[in-house]
């Protein structure tokens, strides 16, 4: 085998769904499932985007709240790659969130989900997880991945984390690898030196942090699986 590059580790959490529905529920933090039974009760529905006026207009909420958030958003034909799907969260008729993941044989990938922050009280984000799992159990999928876990996090990353350790999955590290030398002392150090994450974040124009560690777990879908 060849040499591959200069390497650097990332990681991602990874929730098994092969034991039954009630036993994976079990294992998801008690706010979480307490969460999920309010969505349910509220009346969420779970359904795959049927029209590109769908996928506009989530994308419009998606590039919303994660600019808000200081997260660096895609074009929306990023998405539209195979086996990306759309999944839409809707009330009554209407749309309030939605999430994007990759179908692979053996699981499903997070890749972004986002949801109208005015409509937290609903639990979006609890809803949007736990019928992505349960959908991806029907497709006889063994796992879903994340979408990643920032290793030394901070900022708002600190809350996305928090979220999903909540969800009953496994840290996993795993190597990337690149030819240029420079692309990964850069990963290196801004994961571990707060200074240079500091410009690193002023020069991606990202907000300082505003909210509580509590009110980013509530509204703060997964950021794209990224390197920096």
């Amino acid at each position: 085998m060849g040499w591959k590059g200069f390497k650097d580790v990332q990681a991602t959490i990874l929730v098994d769904i092969t034991p039954t529905s009630e036993e994976i529920l079990s294992k998801v933090d008690r706010s979480r499932r307490k969460n999920i039974k309010k969505a349910i009760e509220s009346g969420l529905r779970f359904e795959e985007a049927k029209s590109e006026e769908e996928w506009v207009e989530w994308y419009n909420i998606y590039k919303k709240v994660w600019r808000e958030g200081g997260i660096e958003y895609k074009k929306l034909e990023f998405f539209k790659k195979p086996n990306w799907n759309l999944f839409l969260v809707k009330l009554n008729e209407k749309m309030v969130g939605g999430g994007v993941f990759e179908e692979l044989e053996d699981r499903i990938i997070f890749k972004a989900y986002a949801s109208l922050i005015e409509y937290q009280q609903y639990r979006i984000n609890d809803f949007l997880y736990w019928s992505s799992f349960l959908y991806a159990k029907s497709k006889e999928k063994k796992k879903v991945d994340l979408g990643g876990w920032q290793i030394n996090a901070q900022g708002h990353l600190t809350g996305i984390n928090s979220f999903k350790e909540k969800w009953g999955g496994d840290i996993v590290y795993y190597n990337v690898y690149s030819k240029n030398p420079l692309y990964i002392l850069g990963r290196k150090a801004i994961r571990n030196f707060a200074f240079i994450r500091w410009i690193w974040d002023r020069i991606k124009g990202r907000p300082f942090p505003k909210k509580s560690k509590s009110e980013q777990e509530n509204n703060s879908g997964p950021e794209l699986q990224k390197n920096s």
